[in-house]
């Protein structure tokens, strides 16, 4: 196998990208090298048969030598070849940013003195951008140069209104640097909330203070942004995050698919820090944020969603007692999964919905359905079938499934070891719970251990589940 950043980045290719790099490497203008194009062809057919994994450097060798005399050594041809995938996909970048493309087009005509026909663009360019309805980061970008454009080719042109638009230029400027200051600090907020960053807190204040001057909350982005930088430095104040959602329901139309995304993706992060510290109010929220997320399409990354996102949504919107649109949504989102697991994520996510509507034997069935998968998925099928086990009172496949599944824990090296003991705890107190339930007598002072216990462990997969066992069996005794 040739490890080289060549195959890394060919593997990323889609089919499509794969024919354009072909013309792209068969035209003279960016490629000359016959040595290239032969060592491509060899590599396409491995590409072709998905076996790049397996494609050698004797393969390769042997190829070359068999069709050129004087060679250049392999290496520096695969090299040549990586530079060359390096421009395609540079270019293919740039052709998602339309303005971008144009900026650099009129800096070359403005080189050229060809004063008329970059003016003619820029007024092209002005007119597109009328019709630009929803807005993010990059549409601030692009103004900046448009603005920058417009008065660098004032200046060639001797043009009298070069101070009008050196102020429009710094105008843009203004807003594109605030709205990515403001993006950046709510990045740098929301990690906070994971570890400790060292950060300018002084700095942060003066942008804030920038925005509140400048009067710049008008502008949907701006407004959007600095509203989620005070939800996530004030999350005492419920004001600021209930207004964030206002917000978005306000602009949603005005604001580009990219940057929505984002906000949500804050927003999430936000809940379950929230969730993790107690806070369950807040998983009504974070269901509020994934459904709405869901309904309008923006889960997808690529052409597929996440069987790990499905699986969340699937989890909170059973726990919450959503299960008519939550069965809908495993059945119109599962097709979007990758093929090869999708049969194993439908019934694992149904295995988990017929949990929580109490069908225990429906969550077994599903659940002994699916082929092995990773490791989250594999710790979650088991919790259930245990759960399921223990609600149907299934002692022999309760018993089996405890010791394996605590083996099946140990055996998992790479597994973080705060994992290990959330899930080998669980284990062990809910064994702890069937022992006692078994006697057929609840005993109060070990049940008052029991509960003293979850309290004060640190790490307990199913807390809230394990601790209303405990309380229904402490209700038998009274």
């Amino acid at each position: 196998m040739i490890k080289s950043r060549l195959i890394k980045l060919l593997n990323t290719l889609s089919a499509n990208d794969m024919k354009h790099f072909e013309r792209f490497i068969q035209s003279p203008y960016h490629n000359r090298s016959r040595q290239c194009l032969i060592v491509f062809e060899v590599i396409r057919v491995y590409y072709d048969n998905q076996n790049l994994e397996h494609l050698n450097k004797e393969r390769l060798l042997q190829t070359l030598l068999q069709d050129i005399k004087k060679i250049h050594t392999l290496d520096v041809v695969i090299s040549k070849l990586t530079r060359l995938l390096e421009e395609f996909i540079t270019l293919e970048t740039l052709h998602k940013h339309k303005y971008v493309k144009k900026h650099l087009l009129i800096e070359g005509l403005m080189t050229h003195q060809q004063l008329d026909y970059a003016n003619s663009i820029l007024k092209t360019s002005e007119k597109d951008r009328l019709h630009i309805s929803k807005k993010g980061l990059q549409f601030y970008f692009e103004e900046y140069l448009l603005t920058s454009d417009k008065y660098q080719h004032s200046l060639f042109s001797r043009d009298k209104n070069a101070q009008t638009l050196l102020l429009e230029n710094i105008d843009a400027l203004d807003k594109f640097y605030i709205i990515e200051r403001l993006r950046l600090s709510y990045e740098v907020a929301n990690r906070e909330t994971m570890e400790p960053i060292s950060y300018d807190e002084e700095m942060l204040q003066q942008i804030m203070e920038l925005v509140r001057i400048g009067n710049m909350q008008n502008n949907p982005l701006i407004d959007l942004f600095y509203t989620t930088l005070l939800s996530l430095k004030e999350q005492d104040n419920e004001n600021h995050f209930q207004r964030l959602l206002y917000l978005i329901d306000k602009y949603q139309d005005q604001i580009s698919r990219e940057t929505l995304d984002d906000i949500y993706k804050t927003l999430a992060n936000f809940c379950v820090t929230k969730i993790v510290k107690g806070e369950t109010q807040y998983m009504q929220t974070l269901f509020i944020i994934q459904k709405t997320q869901a309904e309008q399409g923006n889960l997808f990354f690529k052409k597929y969603i996440s069987p790990q996102l499905i699986k969340n949504i699937v989890a909170l919107g059973s726990q919450l007692g959503e299960f008519e649109w939550t069965n809908h949504f495993i059945e119109s989102h599962t097709k979007f999964v990758q093929p090869e697991i999708r049969e194993s994520i439908y019934h694992f996510n149904k295995g988990t919905l017929a949990f929580y509507q109490s069908n225990y034997k429906d969550a077994m069935y599903h659940l002994n359905e699916m082929d092995k998968m990773d490791l989250s998925f594999e710790l979650g099928r088991k919790t259930i079938l245990l759960r399921s086990y223990y609600e149907l009172g299934e002692e022999i496949a309760f018993d089996a499934l405890c010791k394996s599944f605590k083996e099946f824990i140990h055996s998992q090296k790479g597994m973080a070891g705060r994992l290990k003991k959330a899930y080998v705890n669980f284990a062990i107190v809910l064994r702890q719970i069937e022992r006692i339930r078994s006697k057929g007598k609840s005993n109060t002072d070990k049940l008052d251990r029991l509960r003293s216990k979850i309290n004060a462990y640190e790490y307990l997969s199913n807390k809230p589940w394990l601790t209303e066992k405990v309380r229904e069996l402490a209700d038998k005794t009274h």
